[in-house]
């Protein structure tokens, strides 16, 4: 069931980053398309933990290199008990690449896994068109 707060209308989307910049500009490009709205962020693996359970978003958008903790953790988790989260997609934004990674990640059931270093515009992409479908 969706928070009493959020707009069913609107693609609900959570980010997970740690970098300050980084989330500037994640959610400076997200509020510029419409039908999406940020619910919140965090930039620990626990502050995203509570808050995904709390807003349960569509959409979480995962660094895995965070301040405490790490984004393969909460991607665990919330494949392993998508019923307490909301059933979101999961996307990953990452400088941290590798196949092995990549793999890693992919057995977690996400959606995506993006690059820092050159694939903002292909993850904007991606969830410009998730929009379409809400």
């Amino acid at each position: 069931m969706k928070s009493e707060s959020t707009n069913n209308d609107k693609l609900d989307v959570f980010l997970v980053e740690d970098s300050p910049l980084i989330r500037e500009i994640i959610l400076e490009n997200l509020n510029s398309i419409n039908g999406i709205q940020v619910v919140s962020y965090a930039d620990t693996q626990s502050q995203a933990l509570i808050n995904i359970e709390k807003h349960k978003p569509d959409l979480v958008i995962v660094d895995l290199e965070l301040l405490e903790g790490n984004g393969l953790y909460v991607l665990t988790e919330i494949k392993h008990n998508p019923e307490k989260f909301g059933h979101p997609k999961k996307i990953v934004f990452t400088n941290h690449t590798s196949p092995l990674l990549k793999r890693k990640c992919e057995s977690m059931d996400i959606h995506g896994f993006y690059d820092k270093s050159y694939q903002i515009d292909d993850m904007l992409d991606f969830i410009e068109d998730l929009t379409s479908t809400k």
